[in-house]
């Protein structure tokens, strides 16, 4: 019995210690690592590329493969609706350390706008790599995990070095108007059945 528990405790252990580092951020502003710890962020042209577009970015914990994520509708493999261009930055204070920029597409008759709505830039940062958003609802919300992986072709873009690392987005959050009304929505409904 001693030995069936220690076997499952290390199985567990070995489960938890492969997931590795969890970051979590949003087009505005909103970006956490698993340990509790919120990312720095900022608005900034990167120094590497060729646009000039100042969009959001947050500090990461580590160095990483410098690239571009682009993350493709839900519904339409070719509509480019995000771009996370991963870059190394180097700060007296701190050293180096990895960044993330978020540029995401505008929509019409959008009122209010996230800090990465500053439309998609039109260079690409090699290695590139593309995948579709997940887990959109209603249109308003898409959701992206991702992580980087050491390929046969090289490391992916936002690849940490030392460390496993995903990377949970969150594209097109709702404007407080939509939730507000959802939710009356959602009330009313509840109200109708009792």
């Amino acid at each position: 019995m001693k030995k069936l528990i220690t076997i499952c405790l290390v199985c567990v252990l070995t489960a938890v210690a492969s997931q590795g580092m969890v970051v979590s951020f949003d087009e505005n502003g909103n970006g956490t690592v698993d340990n509790g710890t919120t990312l720095k962020f900022g608005v900034d042209i990167p120094q590497i590329g060729l646009d000039q577009y100042a969009t959001l970015y947050y500090e990461l914990p580590g160095m990483v493969v410098t690239g571009d994520l682009w993350l493709y509708e839900q519904n339409n493999s070719s509509q480019v609706s995000d771009v996370l261009r991963f870059v190394n930055n180097y700060s007296p204070n701190s050293g180096y350390h990895g960044r993330v920029y978020v540029y995401s597409d505008t929509e019409a008759g959008e009122v209010s706008r996230e800090l990465a709505d500053t439309g998609i830039p039109y260079d690409t940062l090699q290695p590139a790599w593309g995948t579709l958003e997940q887990g959109t609802e209603e249109g308003w919300s898409g959701y992206m995990g991702y992580t980087p992986q050491d390929t046969s072709s090289g490391l992916q873009p936002g690849y940490m070095y030392g460390e496993t690392v995903t990377y949970n987005f969150t594209s097109d959050i709702p404007e407080p108007a939509t939730i507000c009304l959802l939710s009356f929505g959602a009330l009313s409904l509840i109200r109708r059945k009792k």
